[in-house]
């Protein structure tokens, strides 16, 4: 019995439960109705305002429509075309602010109100003329008559000064002919003396030239004896750290070296250098003293080391006096195709040189030459030479630098080979993608792990060395 009561118990609770639940959802989807129910009205309503307002819209609009002369089926564009065709036809004379058919039609009104009132004063003037006319056809006889004796003065007074002229005329004849032949004279004497200059021009002219043809050929000579060398060294290494990648070289305060000045090395044991003997490159870092100076490594050879007794050079430096330089065309250091102006231009004056001109590659002067090749300009570097059809302005500066060059025997040096003497290096690359790439940087370049063909020469790396006690100036160096 208990069981059974149990079982009772629990079927109760269920039921319970399910009226419930029963209960709650009937009520929830009973609101929900009544919400959507409420929102479908306010729709509607909504809907209604809207459409009443847009049947006031497209009444106002046909209404517009008549007031201008179109019809009501015509859409919007329609009528803005119509509008800007009666704007360029009838008010194009007018004023931006006034292109509107209302104060169209008023500036309209207001011109051909004066346009009656000039026509009106205009017949008035006419009138008058009339006149004046009519008043001067009564009056015509008197003064006919007037004018007839005025002729008759007149051609009297003619006769006479023809009279008069042919008198002075002659005279004047007189003398033209004594000046004429005083003129042939001082001709004659200007061609003797005219003779003379030029005879002594021709003579200054041969000598010219034949000084010109002395210089070309000295020139020459000087070329060929030259072309591909390297002058005299700057100075030399005096002791090389492969392990620190520094050296030591024989210039400093004295030579009026300075910080941040290039070299490029060369061999010790070549007598005849020439610019393919280049074996790297330094910069000094440090001046130690009168004739000593420590400079780092910017390029060298794993087999073919840096070592004492190499010769040091660079085309930007001098000890004696700073030398001048000319650049013509794009400077261009990194193959972007981007000028590089300033920074050679640094690089230049960082070394001791100077730059006499330039061609200017931004602001006002942008594509003009700047300063001019003098008798004391070393050398002209050229960039790449500008597009004949590129800036006009550019292509003068560029041609008129290479003209003054010419006249003053300037050596000529290409913007590579002048970076590659002074032993230059672009320690920061930049790597460009796109249109601006160059092609350059992505050629396949030999792996490290490769051996290296060997040169004959040992480093100074499988050297047992020890750093001097004393500089070979008989100075005490400063730091190692």
């Amino acid at each position: 019995m208990a069981r059974e009561n149990q079982v009772l118990h629990g079927v109760l609770i269920v039921f319970v439960m399910f009226t419930i639940i029963f209960g709650v959802t009937t009520y929830w989807f009973y609101k929900e109705y009544s919400e959507s129910s409420k929102r479908a009205d306010n729709n509607a309503s909504e809907a209604s305002k809207q459409k009443s307002l847009a049947e006031g819209h497209e009444k106002n609009a046909n209404e517009l429509k008549e007031l201008i002369g179109v019809a009501k089926t015509e859409s919007v564009e329609d009528v803005r075309d119509k509008y800007n065709e009666d704007m360029k036809r009838y008010g194009q004379s007018y004023p931006e602010e006034a292109r509107y058919y209302r104060l169209l039609l008023e500036k309209m009104q207001k011109t051909i109100e004066e346009k009656n009132a000039d026509l009106e004063a205009a017949k008035k003037q006419l009138r008058r003329w009339e006149e004046e006319y009519a008043v001067r056809e009564e009056n015509k006889d008197p003064q006919l008559k007037q004018f007839e004796e005025a002729r008759d003065k007149a051609a009297s007074d003619l006769a006479e000064e023809r009279n008069k002229f042919k008198t002075e005329n002659e005279r004047k004849n007189e003398d033209l002919a004594k000046r004429q032949e005083a003129l042939q004279s001082a001709r004659r004497d200007a061609a003797e003396q005219i003779a003379k200059v030029e005879n002594k021009l021709k003579e200054s002219e041969a000598k010219v030239e034949k000084r010109g043809d002395i210089i070309d050929k000295q020139a020459d000579v000087i070329r060929e004896f030259t072309e591909g060398h390297i002058p005299a060294p700057d100075g030399e290494i005096l002791w090389a750290n492969q392990r620190e990648g520094t050296v030591w070289i024989n210039l400093g305060r004295a030579d009026n070296l300075r910080r941040q000045v290039t070299f490029s090395v060369y061999p010790v044991e070549n007598n005849n250098l020439t610019v393919k003997d280049k074996k790297g490159s330094i910069e000094v870092t440090h001046i130690l003293g009168e004739h000593l100076a420590e400079a780092r490594v910017l390029e060298d050879e794993i087999g073919d080391p840096i070592i004492p007794g190499d010769r040091i050079h660079t085309v930007l430096w001098s000890a004696n006096k700073p030398r001048h330089f000319a650049l013509a065309g794009l400077i261009d250091i990194d193959g972007d195709r981007v000028s590089d102006l300033d920074t050679v231009v640094n690089l230049i004056r960082l070394n001791g040189g100077e730059v006499d001109c330039y061609i200017s590659d931004k602001g006002e002067n942008k594509n003009e030459m700047v300063g001019e090749i003098t008798v004391n300009t070393t050398i002209l570097v050229l960039g790449e030479a500008p597009d004949e059809k590129g800036d006009p302005a550019q292509l003068s500066a560029f041609t008129k630098i290479q003209d003054q060059a010419d006249l003053l025997r300037t050596p000529k040096v290409q913007l590579a080979d002048m970076l590659q003497q002074m032993g230059w290096k672009n320690l920061s690359p930049v790597v460009r993608y796109g249109r601006g790439a160059n092609p350059n940087d992505f050629r396949a370049k030999p792996d490290d792990g490769v051996p290296r063909k060997s040169t004959g020469n040992v480093s100074d790396l499988y050297r047992k060395r020890e750093p001097p006690k004393q500089a070979p100036s008989g100075g005490r160096y400063y730091r190692f």
